[in-house]
C-alpha cells in the first residue's frame, strides 16, 4: 500500500517545529501564542462556545429517568 499523505508523521514533524518554533518560551507564553493563533481561526470561533454533554452523562440520564 502506497500512502501519499502520512498523518502521524506529518503531526511529528510539525510538532518537532514547533518545539523549535517556541524554545525559550515559558509555558504561559505558549499559552498566549495558541490563544493568538486561535483568535482569528474560523473553525475555533465557530467551535469555541459549542458545549457538547459527554455520552457517559447522556446514557446516566436516561438510567435515571427509567
Amino acid at each position: 500500500m502506497n500512502k501519499q499523505f502520512d498523518a502521524v508523521a506529518f503531526m511529528r514533524r510539525r510538532r518537532a517545529e514547533i518545539d523549535e518554533e517556541d524554545k525559550g518560551l515559558t509555558w504561559e507564553e505558549r499559552s498566549q501564542k495558541t490563544l493568538r493563533l486561535l483568535e482569528n481561526n474560523p473553525r475555533w470561533r465557530r467551535l469555541r462556545s459549542r458545549i457538547v454533554r459527554p455520552r457517559q452523562v447522556e446514557e446516566l440520564s436516561r438510567t435515571v429517568k427509567a
